[in-house]
Parts: C-alpha cells; sequence; structure tokens
C-alpha cells in the first residue's frame, strides 16, 4: 500500500531554445548552446551560427521547443546600443516616408517598460501616430514621437553663441524663456532680428534674462533722441549705452561728448556694477 503514497519524482525540463522578437523584424527561436537565465524583456546582440553580423533581440520566454538555429554566442546590449539601433531603424522608414523636413534630435528609451519617445524638429506639424504604431510592431516597443522647437534643438546639441561662449540655454537655462523684439529695443539695440538671434534663429535668450539689468539703469539715462540742454547748448541723445553707463550727446556743431552717469548707491549695489 504504501507504493500508493511515494512522490512520484518530478523530472525537470530544461529550456533548450530562446524565443525573441527581432529589432527590426518578426520572431524567431534559437536553440541555446548551453542551460541559461535570460529575464523576460532583455535586450541582447545573438551571433547565430553561421551568420557574419549580430542580432538585436528581445527575450520574449525560454522554451523546451527545438530549433534548427544555434546561438554561437550572445551578449547583454546596453540602453544606448539599443537606443542607437532603434534610431537608425526610425531614420530609414521616415526617409523611405519622404519626411525629408523631419529630424530626430534624441531619443529617450525605458527598458523597462519598453517605451522609446523620439524628439524631432520639422519646418510644419505632423500626425505621426500610425507610424508610430507600424514602428512599434518592427521594433517591439512602445513608439512615441514629440515635436520640440528649434530653441529645444539648439539646447540638445549646443554651440557657441555670438558672446563666444557657449549657448545659455545649455549651461545654465533651466527653461527657456520667451523672448521678443521689444526686449531688445529696451536694451538700446535696433538691429534686424536676423543680427540678434542665435544658433536656433530665433532671438537671442540674453534679451530676456539680461533685461532687468537694462530696466533698472535705464531709469536714469536719457532716450536715444531726446534733446537736453548743456552749458555747451542742446544736444541730441544719439547713443546709450547702459553697461557703461554713459551716453552721447551731438551737438547742432556736429561735435559730439560723451556724458557719464552716476547710480544711487542702491541701484550699484543691486546690479553690482
Amino acid at each position: 500500500m504504501l507504493r500508493f503514497f511515494r512522490r512520484e519524482r518530478t523530472k525537470t525540463i530544461v529550456p533548450t531554445s530562446l524565443e525573441a522578437s527581432i529589432v527590426g523584424d518578426g520572431f524567431a527561436r534559437y536553440a541555446l548552446p548551453a542551460p541559461v537565465r535570460i529575464p523576460r524583456g532583455a535586450f541582447l546582440f545573438v551571433k547565430v551560427k553561421g551568420e557574419k553580423h549580430e542580432l538585436l533581440v528581445k527575450a520574449r520566454h525560454l522554451s523546451n521547443q527545438p530549433s534548427d538555429v544555434m546561438i554561437e554566442n550572445y551578449r547583454p546590449a546596453s540602453r544606448e546600443e539599443v537606443k542607437q539601433l532603434m534610431r537608425n531603424i526610425v531614420k530609414g522608414i521616415l526617409w523611405e516616408h519622404k519626411y525629408e523636413d523631419l529630424k530626430i534630435v534624441k531619443a529617450e528609451l525605458d527598458v523597462n517598460i519598453g517605451h522609446i519617445v523620439f524628439y524631432y524638429t520639422a519646418e510644419r506639424r505632423y500626425t505621426l501616430n500610425r507610424l508610430a504604431a507600424r514602428l512599434a510592431k518592427i521594433l517591439h516597443v512602445k513608439v512615441e514621437f514629440k515635436q520640440i522647437g528649434s530653441r529645444d534643438f539648439a539646447r540638445e546639441i549646443g554651440g557657441i553663441g555670438l558672446c563666444g561662449r557657449e549657448i545659455c540655454c545649455r549651461t545654465f537655462l533651466k527653461e527657456i524663456p520667451t523672448v521678443t523684439l521689444d526686449m531688445a529695443r529696451q536694451q538700446y539695440l535696433f538691429a534686424v532680428p536676423e543680427k540678434l538671434s542665435g544658433l536656433c534663429g530665433r532671438l537671442l535668450c540674453c534679451l530676456r534674462f539680461e533685461l532687468p539689468y537694462y530696466e533698472r539703469v535705464s531709469k536714469y539715462l536719457p532716450k536715444v533722441g531726446s534733446v537736453i540742454e548743456t552749458e555747451k547748448g542742446k544736444g541730441r541723445v544719439v547713443e546709450v549705452n547702459a553697461i557703461l553707463q554713459t551716453y552721447k550727446l551731438r551737438y547742432e556743431d556736429d561735435t559730439e561728448e560723451k556724458v557719464f552717469v552716476e547710480l544711487p548707491e542702491v541701484e550699484r549695489d543691486e546690479g553690482n556694477v
């Protein structure tokens, strides 16, 4: 009777193959060279026996189903490697669909939830929901597109501004401000917008964050074009320099004089002038 209560030994089934999604293609089953542990959703570069190049795959699960395609070796893929390969695939598909003005700026990949976001710039607005759904089936992750402006693009790539230093949005500006041409006029800059533009083609960000200084100092400086009575006679203000705290007068005899304006102590301390 004891034989009816004996526990039968369960046979451990060792996985012999890997079910995987090929990034840029469909699905495949690979025979494993040895028993391994590969977490579901992990990205791997696999070298198939007889092939010259590696394939990037996303592990689905281990199986005991046989396969004639043998993995010669494999290695984990880093987030940057996965992101770069996906970005290259997307660029090729965008080119096929004639999105010639659409430029991928950067990509953010979350391998834990399988989600990639492509940030791009373009001359006009696009609705890319259908394309994103198609790419999701090819890349085997959720795909999202987000359009950004030229200022964000400049911040991403960086560069040297007109002042000879690295652009502000790349170094210290946490938020990109709104800049208007009126701000340039308040700083005594009357050039055409093209000459007041940065690498992004938009008005310089410094016109925004330097404005408070000009607003304080301008209270003590005359306006360009105004007429001031002096010991030498009437002079017209032809130039104002808020940084140097000076303005230039031109008299009726075409002589010129530069006048320095002493700021109150409070204004000097606040503006570090």
